[in-house]
């Protein structure tokens, strides 16, 4: 989930991971993982979309992009690039695979093999038909949530 929380100082992963686009952490880059992303808002208002519509039925999956690390920073380059270390390139594949397990992040060479340049592809297709999902962009969504870190102290400035 990505977007603005409610609590001041937010501990999800989510939040890990945003905070490392703005304090330096991946400013020589960021590996290609992919993953599908959700505003929080939208995610909110299909809990409720759900809950009140007798022909939902089943599940769905609730993903509003494809993505991956290095285009979620690239969403923020716009508004904060010139004042943050945002990472502009991917991290190549065999360079994650050599260092991920050094960094002390828990990232295996296994995970970097099954995961790393691979991209994610989940099907919202069933959620858009049934429950008349829509999703923001992830460019204003990423920006909120950056935006609230940045209000709040997370980074300094460069």
């Amino acid at each position: 989930m990505i977007g603005p929380a409610i609590n001041p100082h937010p501990t999800s992963e989510s939040f890990s991971i945003v905070r490392q686009y703005g304090d330096g952490t991946l400013k020589y880059g960021a590996p290609r993982i992919g993953m599908g992303v959700v505003d929080v808002r939208d995610l909110a208002q299909v809990h409720v979309a759900a809950a009140s519509m007798l022909q939902a039925t089943g599940r769905h999956i609730i993903s509003g992009h494809n993505t991956d690390l290095v285009e979620m920073g690239r969403a923020l380059l716009e508004r904060y690039g010139a004042n943050y270390p945002i990472p502009r390139h991917a991290l190549p594949k065999w360079l994650v695979w050599l260092i991920g397990p050094l960094s002390g992040s828990g990232i295996t060479r296994k995970f970097v093999s099954r995961n790393v340049d691979v991209p994610w592809c989940a099907d919202n297709s069933k959620g858009r038909r049934e429950l008349g999902l829509s999703y923001r962009p992830l460019q204003p969504s990423m920006e909120d949530m950056f935006e609230q870190m940045v209000e709040a102290g997370y980074f300094d400035t460069a």
